[in-house]
């Protein structure tokens, strides 16, 4: 999962891809209208959402493209989109993004946050010290999904806290492990290996390398691949953590019920609150039963066990 969501990445191979053509599609109205009309951008390299002003029920909807896109497809389907809600269609904007370095000069302006019992430290700040009673985490995102500022990737670290009161699980899977931030937080908070996969081969080296920063590398089997089937072989785990997109987390709920052992956990997380009905009725069809719900901005993470 990358802030927000997906970003474009470096092909892999000898060569060094060229650099993206990068587009940027916007459009504000009313937040129901932002949550509804978000599926319509799956083709995004990246999707944000950030409040229009001081209006609580206004924002804005910002969608990078590699290329141009084509502005009438999504002008038609935001205007149905708004008819279904009852509001005016919006106006979108299309215009080409500066070429900059965004995640060097993003980097470079991060500093350390704590989430619980967690003190999260890009590299450049490795030489600050760490309160003792804190579990200390160095995190170099670089292109995958995982600084810990974005609110999934903060639900996940207080429900794996809340979790740590309770026991200790020994099999543990980060499914979409982008920085692998959330793996690191298990591997450190109970000394225990962790699965953690990731469908991009990007994602998997940035894994490995935090694990390396992080001194656990022995602990994190961080594999390649989609959905479930890095593990397919693998006996069932005590502990899931998936903080993905609603669309593949809703299609992976049988799936996940085969992987979750028997009073075993699941943490799920990149749901927003437009989103929850539809990811909740497939994970309680599969069995699941909701433990816990935590709310944080415009997104949804929750514990489940199996009934």
């Amino acid at each position: 999962m990358t802030d927000l969501r997906e970003t474009g990445r470096q092909a892999t191979g000898s060569a060094p891809a060229a650099a993206p053509d990068l587009w940027q599609l916007r459009f504000t109205g009313p937040r129901r209208l932002v949550d509804t009309a978000e599926p319509l951008f799956d083709a995004a390299l990246s999707v944000a959402r950030v409040r229009a002003g001081d209006e609580p029920e206004t924002w804005t909807l910002e969608a990078l493209f590699d290329g141009e896109p084509v502005a009438p497809p999504f002008e038609a389907g935001l205007a149905v989109a708004a008819r279904a809600i009852g509001a005016p269609a919006p106006a979108v904007s299309v215009e080409r993004v500066e070429q900059r370095d965004w995640l060097a000069e993003n980097q470079a302006g991060l500093t350390g946050i704590t989430v619980g019992r967690f003190r999260i430290l890009p590299e450049h700040r490795s030489h600050e010290s760490t309160p003792p009673h804190l579990v200390r985490l160095l995190v170099d995102a670089g292109p995958a999904f995982g600084s810990g500022r974005h609110e999934t990737t903060q639900g996940c670290l207080r429900l794996l806290e809340e979790i740590a009161r309770e026991g200790r699980p020994r099999r543990i899977l980060d499914l979409g492990a982008g920085s692998g931030i959330l793996a690191l937080a298990a591997a450190q908070l109970w000394k225990r290996p962790v699965v953690a996969t990731d469908v991009d081969p990007v994602a998997v080296r940035t894994t490995r390398r935090n694990a390396k920063r992080n001194r656990c590398l022995p602990r994190i089997d961080a594999r390649s691949g989609g959905g479930l089937d890095p593990v397919l072989r693998d006996r069932r785990f005590d502990l899931v953590m998936a903080n993905i997109l609603a669309g593949p987390l809703a299609e992976l709920a049988p799936a996940m019920r085969r992987a979750v052992a028997p009073r075993g956990r699941l943490i799920l997380s990149g749901i927003l609150s437009g989103q929850e009905n539809r990811v909740l009725c497939r994970f309680r069809a599969a069995g699941f039963r909701l433990e816990r719900r935590l709310v944080k901005g415009s997104w949804s993470s929750y514990r489940l066990t199996i009934r």
